[in-house]
């Protein structure tokens, strides 16, 4: 597993978060020594989905209004089906995605998290992958949609769902050792 203690990552989330769409590449990201950070429009805490009920609650360690996103080497977009349906109305969560996908650094999102990319604008001839409900509004977005675990595109990581989240964790620690990407 790669050292990446010189980076910090966002992960931008919103309450109703799938538990472990955030948990898990989380501790995979601070296993390798990531520096990661909960990023959102709650004030102090947000509170995960698990499955078919409400999970644990997490604190959030920056204020969306007060995060930088030029602080951040990459994003993780955890998926659930509230998180990112809250997150794609905020404009200032949008604005905070599209720096990410403008600078080329790696960004990750998984399930239904891609939605949340759908509002940038900006994901038109990207390869993605999500959770099959949102297949057809990824396409609409011009988005060439494939079934695989994880889907890379230059720094790009999708994955369907938490079956898939050993795949996911792996190729995100990968993109983020790549670093930014052209």
């Amino acid at each position: 597993m790669p050292q990446l203690s010189n980076l910090k990552v966002a992960v931008l989330t919103e309450n109703g978060f799938e538990q472990s769409e955030l948990t898990s590449p989380k501790e995979a990201m601070e296993k390798a020594g990531v520096t990661v950070h909960i990023v959102s429009p709650q004030q102090k805490e947000v509170k995960a989905w698990d499955k078919t009920d409400w999970g644990i609650t997490l604190p959030v360690d920056r204020q969306l209004d007060e995060a930088n996103p030029e602080e951040y080497d990459g994003l993780l977009l955890p998926g659930g089906v509230l998180n990112p349906d809250t997150l794609r109305q905020n404009q200032t969560a949008i604005k905070f995605v599209r720096h990410f996908l403008e600078s080329g650094k790696p960004l990750a999102a998984i399930c239904h998290g891609p939605q949340t990319l759908i509002e940038t604008g900006m994901i038109s001839g990207r390869r993605l992958t999500s959770y099959p409900s949102i297949k057809t509004d990824l396409i609409n977005a011009g988005v060439h949609w494939e079934d695989k675990e994880v889907v890379v595109d230059n720094g790009l990581v999708s994955s369907r769902s938490p079956k898939d989240l050993p795949a996911f964790n792996k190729k995100v620690l990968e993109e983020l050792a790549e670093g930014v990407h052209a």
